[in-house]
């Protein structure tokens, strides 16, 4: 199997070229995964080919791994004089720390760092007190959270609760449990849990894969499984964990089922959303993923989202199919490989079924951007091949640097 066939690229070709959008690179990773889909959308839907190449925003791997729950104060569950005597500086930074650890972009700290001394204060020790419960944990009777879904678990329960090898049906009320609390709790919170926390969840994800029986309650336990990765994701330090860990990938891909289109949905999303704004070799490892998956099923690696694109009745799953396909085909700099990795959807039944699609606003946009990038990338061939004509017809005339009309072609500057 040749280098790209198997997901990788050859570094000597030229780079691709595309436009890039300064608001994607002040974003970076401060994007909520649960929303990506509308903003991945608006992303891909501005691919272009001409400008510079893209950057892709640099994942900033932290050297500490417990560095974001050393930086926070010691909780204290109530108001204290210690709390009312910190300084000015004191309060500043803790307060900025408290918004970084509530995952707040710029644009929403922005209004809050325009609030008094005072308010910033009495902020800061809600949060300290708040965080304490978090961590401690509230137990209730009957269940793993309460009517109002509040955390009645610690991280380190969780944990807990994970390696115990509880029933299914109890790991599926633990699970949507984890899932309210992973969304509503601070990143340390995060932190803390992800440090045993990620590794469980594959394993379990991985056990239930594995199962050749797969009951009603399995299929629903995977559901919640990819919510809380999902969840996980949410934050920088989510993100850089999942991108750290080689199973994930791999996980998700072999999670993948058009049957079960909810669940699907969620994992193409995810994936659309890994490739924009993961890594630089992101594309290699999802493609790498999707290639061993496919290779447990015998099936071509683009099958399971082709199929998904032909499920009339799930308009959100085809859309999310169509995402990930111009995620994908858009992201490699090599014209070769984008060509390639077309054809090899259109080989898979993609071709047969584009027309046949049912024409929906959000649907329309994702297949616009796949006519309108594959048009670019026949005009981009076209010019090469053009290059290469007059290579061969005039080998021994060289441009003085004229700005061509067509590039490549013979004009009056060749000498």
């Amino acid at each position: 199997m040749d280098q790209q066939a198997a997901g990788g690229e050859d570094p000597n070709k030229p780079s691709k070229k595309k436009s890039n959008e300064d608001e994607s690179k002040n974003k970076k990773l401060n994007i909520h995964i649960k929303t990506l889909a509308d903003d991945m959308r608006d992303r891909i839907t501005s691919f272009r080919k001409q400008g510079t190449k893209k950057e892709k925003p640099l994942i900033q791997h932290p050297t500490d791994p417990i560095s974001t729950q050393t930086e926070l104060p010691v909780p204290q569950p109530f108001f204290d004089e210690r709390s009312m005597n910190l300084s000015e500086k004191e309060i500043v930074d803790l307060f900025e720390k408290m918004m970084e650890d509530m995952n707040l972009n710029e644009e929403r700290k922005a209004p809050l760092r325009g609030k008094d001394l005072s308010t910033k204060r009495e902020m800061v020790v809600q949060y300290i007190s708040a965080t304490a419960k978090s961590i401690t944990g509230s137990k209730v009777a009957g269940g793993l959270r309460n009517s109002k879904h509040e955390c009645t678990l610690s991280s380190q329960e969780y944990v807990h609760e994970l390696r115990s090898g509880i029933s299914e049906d109890k790991l599926l009320n633990c699970l949507e449990s984890l899932r309210v609390s992973l969304t509503s709790n601070p990143v340390s919170w995060v932190n803390n849990f992800g440090h045993e926390g990620l590794g469980l969840l594959l394993d379990v994800l991985e056990r239930l894969l594995d199962k050749k029986q797969q009951e009603n309650i399995d299929k629903k336990n995977q559901h919640k499984l990819i919510q809380c990765l999902k969840a996980f994701m949410n934050n920088k330090y989510g993100l850089q964990r999942i991108l750290g860990d080689e199973r994930s990938l791999l996980l998700l891909a072999r999670a993948i089922d058009p049957k079960q289109t909810n669940m699907m949905t969620e994992i193409v999303k995810i994936l659309s959303a890994v490739c924009i704004i993961g890594e630089e070799n992101i594309l290699d490892k999802i493609l790498a993923a999707m290639t061993i998956a496919a290779e447990r099923n015998n099936k071509e690696r683009f099958a399971p989202i082709v199929e998904g694109l032909e499920n009339h009745e799930a308009q959100q799953l085809q859309v999310a199919c169509m995402q990930l396909i111009n995620a994908l085909v858009t992201s490699p700099d090599d014209l070769d490989f984008r060509i390639h990795l077309r054809n090899e959807f259109l080989r898979c039944g993609l071709k047969k079924i584009l027309p046949e699609l049912k024409e929906t606003e959000e649907l329309d946009i994702q297949l616009k951007v796949f006519n309108e990038n594959k048009e670019e990338d026949s005009i981009e061939l076209s010019h090469r091949l053009d290059d290469i004509r007059a290579e061969m017809e005039y080998p021994f005339y060289r441009c003085l640097g004229c700005v061509c009309s067509r590039k490549g072609a013979r004009c009056s500057s060749w000498v």
